[in-house]
């Protein structure tokens, strides 16, 4: 299109957006007053702080109750590790070459634009309004049952855990309402606590291997691969379970506008935040296996951790202090979900996805952080925490946001294969992901989104709701986005005649193919 049919074009969507106060805002706005608050470090620890959370010290029982043995849960380990790396590589490529605010939201608008961005639409949708509340609720019973185990009670489970979840995400909900810099530094602090709390797990397994600490010796290691399940179902559920404690390296890219230095810090972030977590969580799994027997170990569920500090350090540091700290660790992995989430809302908002999104999205002039994101991510947060019956609540919920999340980072890392044919020219493409370990991920995001419905060997499982009800919820959650994106994106245009999607071809190849006046454009949408 020649300019100055784009030029009248613009004009004329400019004009007709002036009585609409639905019209998407001005994203270089945005990016140009988005502060730049994150550097390396706290780049690093958004993706550390995320993925060390409640899944390392609450799924491996789980994962080896499904799997049989504790060799098998080290290759599952091992395995997320490799396919986690090949998918932060997609993510880093496409990072760099769309560096707003909004992350997976804009690859996938990038990568698949037809029809009317609808994958990013439902991405934006699922992620609001179940992956990461439904996260965050998952997390606060966690840090309830760990802190409860220090202080000698004899139930860490039910109600008094989620209130103690209840208080944290409140807390947490809080400070970043208060301070952007406060909330990031508190992330930065509480990452340094859990990758303590890790090297300590780590470095005493190794002590007690080598004969310094006094333990009862078990036969984990030398039973191999006895008893090793053969169920594929079983596999899906201990990968889904791999997936959550690895799940997080994505966090940085919601951000992206906040991030200094992109080029240096984007790959070292997520690429070492990666590479850390795996070696820190596979010789986690090794020192826990090693200490506690198989029996208890099982059967231990969300707490086998603390069972490890409490044979290892005794009853004032391993049952008392160290699982105030893994409380603390999980703590962590809350501030780094809030502070992302909240910017993936505003994110959806300046593209066009919230309807009157001017209204309730924004960083509040006075505080310069989101406060009405964050009032409503808290809001339905606490629906997910509170609403269950007591139970497995946390399986559930864990099982529930992971089936949505892995169908779109997958969905994503392929689009990093699209746009590498469709937009081989871009400007700001300075990393290339490698295709093979691409399509790894791929592959097993397929498997974990579709073996969830195959049913057990046997026809049922032990726990309490059918073994289909969690990847169910997530199915009908995600379709249930397209109600929403057809009157969005394609009754709303079609009344208003407001273009909600032409951001994306805007964005072209790059800031050498945006056109200058795309902004004044904008500008006028927003400002009616």
């Amino acid at each position: 299109m020649a300019p100055t049919i784009r030029r009248l074009w613009r004009s004329d969507k400019a004009e007709t957006a002036s009585h609409d106060s639905d019209a998407p805002s001005s994203e270089t706005d945005s990016v140009k007053s988005a502060p730049k608050n994150i550097g390396l470090f706290s780049a690093t620890a958004m993706g550390v702080s995320l993925m060390i959370g409640s899944g390392i010290f609450s799924t491996p029982a789980s994962i080896l109750r499904l799997v049989g043995s504790p060799a098998m849960t080290l290759i599952l380990w091992g395995l997320g590790a490799i396919i986690s790396y090949g998918g932060a590589t997609a993510f880093i490529e496409l990072g760099l070459m769309y560096r707003k605010n909004g992350g997976t939201m804009r690859f996938l608008a990038h990568g698949f634009p037809r029809p009317k961005i609808i994958l990013a639409y439902l991405f934006a949708w699922v992620m609001v309004m179940c992956i990461r509340p439904g996260a965050i609720a998952a997390n606060g019973p966690v840090i309830g049952k760990y802190w409860l185990y220090a202080a000698g009670a004899s139930h860490t489970d039910g109600w008094q855990a989620r209130g103690v979840g209840f208080g944290c995400i409140t807390f947490v909900t809080a400070i970043n309402i208060l301070s952007a810099k406060w909330s990031l530094r508190l992330i930065n602090l509480l990452t340094v606590v859990k990758i303590i709390v890790l090297l300590i797990i780590v470095i005493s397994g190794i002590v007690a291997a080598a004969g310094g600490i006094n333990i009862e010796k078990n036969d984990n290691w030398s039973r191999g691969f006895s008893g090793t399940s053969k169920d594929a179902h079983s596999y899906a559920s201990a990968l889904t379970k791999v997936f959550w404690a690895y799940d997080g390296f994505t966090n940085l890219v919601y951000s992206l506008g906040e991030l200094r230095k992109p080029e240096r810090n984007l790959p070292w972030s997520i690429g070492g935040s990666v590479v850390i977590v795996g070696f820190l969580y596979i010789m986690a799994n090794v020192a826990f296996f090693f200490v506690v027997p198989l029996d208890v170990a099982i059967n231990s569920e969300e707490i086998l951790a603390a069972e490890f500090t409490y044979r290892v350090f005794g009853h004032s540091v391993g049952r008392i202090a160290l699982p105030v700290f893994i409380g603390l660790s999980v703590l962590g992995a809350i501030c780094a979900q809030t502070y992302g989430v909240s910017r993936l809302l505003d994110s959806a908002n300046e593209v066009g996805f919230v309807p009157y999104g001017h209204r309730i999205c924004g960083n509040n002039k006075k505080l310069g952080t989101p406060v009405y994101s964050l009032i409503i991510m808290y809001g339905l947060t606490m629906i997910y925490l509170l609403a269950p019956p007591p139970g497995k609540v946390f399986d559930l919920l864990v099982d529930f946001v992971q089936w949505s999340t892995w169908l779109f980072y997958g969905l994503t890392a392929a689009g990093a294969i699209v746009l590498r044919f469709t937009k081989p020219q871009h400007s700001l493409r300075s990393f290339k992901s490698f295709h093979p370990l691409n399509i790894l991920f791929i592959v097993f995001c397929i498997y974990i989104t579709i073996f969830p419905f195959v049913p057990p060997k046997g026809g049922s499982t032990d726990a309490p709701y059918p073994y289909y009800l969690s990847p169910l919820l997530g199915l009908i959650t995600t379709v249930a986005g397209l109600v929403p994106w057809y009157f969005r994106m394609v009754w709303w245009p079609k009344k208003s005649g407001v273009d909600l999607v032409a951001w994306v071809e805007e964005e072209g190849d790059g800031p050498e193919s945006e056109d200058p006046i795309k902004d004044d454009s904008l500008e006028l949408a927003t400002k009616a």
